[in-house]
């Protein structure tokens, strides 16, 4: 609709415009070419001197106004009689005139007027007869012109019947192209409210290669996106229900057994209690690790400058008595100054378990290096060990929440199988990037690249 306003206003400016422009230059030309025949009259006659009847058709022959059969001449004295009319059909000669344009006349005016009206040009202009500075009569021209104002009014008419047809083009093309719009709008609608029930991953089908389509074509995408977060959320909930009914059941079973039991020794008592507390630790480390998970998904952290370097002397401390007892050596090479925009929690997080899998996963004597190295605008960090490896058919299903490529070493070692899906949201939010290498019975190699502080992506 706004289209065809605008296309109405632009062509009722087109009707206007040229009609008015000609009709101005028709009427100047009218007005001067009265003006100058009126002043011309008066001043012929104002060199004979006299104003007769005689006198004024001498001039008016004379001043060949014969071949303007629609020019109308009147002269008048100073008291208003008319001398001389060249109407054959209406003459006022002897008559009394008394016109507004013959009375400015006698007041010493030129006047000239043009009006048009139903394919007619009227027109008229009046002069004073001045003889030795006095005002003796007037005279006064008449003329209708119906040929300059057909031609006007066929122009006039032919832009309605122009205008009018471009309109109808224009409302008929308008309803066209609005029907086919509203339909590829009406189809991604239909999809969206199907969406709002929760079936996830439907396509609108909308063709073309105009804005809509590209809209149609990103809404298709984002329909993926959510399909795929919702079926993980889904594993998700099924995955962490599942991890923690498994110690809860135990704990369970323990519980009864106990309960269940009158003389049971104290030495095997004692030994169900153990196994409630390991089952506990284990409930309390899944818990820990969905938290991690939920805050990492929730809100962004408080950013800051972190010293790579430091969190990894840090760990390497805190991991020492672990590595030590399977006799694992861990080797540093580390970069000084290596500082990213990240939280610190968040870092020791990434670096606690991604040295933490690399001693739980190794052989025993086997050997943990880490790397850390800054180049151009980067920071890079490469946690590389001996240890059992992964298939190469699982390397990209590590990064999943609650995969386990071992399951039953995973549990042995108290695995969630959250460590690694924490790592990579958490690198993945400090703009960094994490990759897998591993050969299965020789080892595994992560690599990290954060970008270096002041270089992460805003937003």
């Amino acid at each position: 609709m706004t289209y065809i306003a605008i296309i109405f206003a632009v062509l009722a400016i087109l009707d206007i415009y040229p009609a008015r422009v000609s009709r101005n230059f028709i009427f100047r030309s009218k007005q001067d070419t009265m003006e100058d025949r009126a002043v011309l009259f008066a001043s012929t006659l104002s060199g004979i001197g006299e104003m007769t009847e005689e006198s004024s058709r001498r001039v008016y022959e004379a001043i060949d106004f014969g071949a303007e059969r629609s020019l109308r001449v009147v002269v008048v004295d100073d008291e208003f009689y008319s001398v001389y009319d060249n109407s054959t059909s209406e003459n006022t000669e002897g008559k009394l005139v008394l016109l507004t344009d013959l009375r400015a006349a006698m007041d010493g005016n030129d006047t000239v007027f043009c009006e048009y009206q139903d394919g007619v040009i009227t027109s008229r202009a009046a002069a004073p007869i001045m003889v030795e500075g006095e005002i003796v009569g007037a005279v006064y021209l008449y003329e209708v012109d119906d040929e300059l104002g057909g031609l006007l009014y066929d122009m006039q008419s032919n832009l309605v019947r122009i205008s009018v047809i471009v309109c109808v083009g224009v409302i008929i093309i308008s309803l066209l192209l609005s029907r086919l719009l509203t339909r590829r709008i009406a189809e991604l609608l239909k999809v969206i409210r199907r969406m709002q029930d929760g079936k996830y991953g439907l396509h609108a089908k909308v063709n073309g290669t105009d804005e809509l389509s590209e809209l149609a074509a990103e809404f298709n995408t984002m329909s993926d996106r959510l399909k795929k977060s919702e079926e993980m959320r889904r594993r998700f909930v099924s995955d962490a229900s599942h991890e923690l009914k498994t110690p809860l059941a135990s704990v369970r079973i323990l519980v009864d057994s106990i309960l269940g039991s009158e003389d049971m020794p104290p030495e095997m008592i004692r030994e169900f209690i153990e196994g409630i507390g390991e089952e506990t630790d284990r409930l309390t480390r899944l818990t820990e690790s969905l938290l991690n998970v939920s805050r990492l998904d929730a809100k962004r952290p408080k950013i800051g400058a972190v010293d790579v370097g430091g969190v990894v002397q840090r760990v390497t401390r805190n991991l020492n008595p672990l590595a030590a007892g399977e006799n694992i050596s861990i080797e540093l090479s580390l970069d000084e100054k290596c500082i990213i925009d990240a939280n610190a929690d968040d870092v020791y997080q990434i670096v606690f378990n991604l040295m933490e899998n690399a001693v739980k996963y190794n052989h025993p004597n086997g050997e943990v290096h880490v790397f850390l190295y800054g180049k151009e605008e980067q920071v890079t960090l490469i946690v590389a060990d001996t240890g059992v490896g992964i298939p190469e058919a699982e390397v990209d299903r590590v990064f999943e929440r609650f995969y386990r490529v071992d399951k039953a070493r995973s549990r042995e070692a108290g695995g969630s199988g959250l460590g690694l899906a924490i790592v990579k949201t958490a690198v993945e939010q400090f703009g960094g990037s994490i990759e897998v290498e591993s050969t299965l019975g020789e080892g595994t190699r992560i690599t990290v690249v954060f970008p270096a502080a002041g270089r992460r992506a805003k937003g």
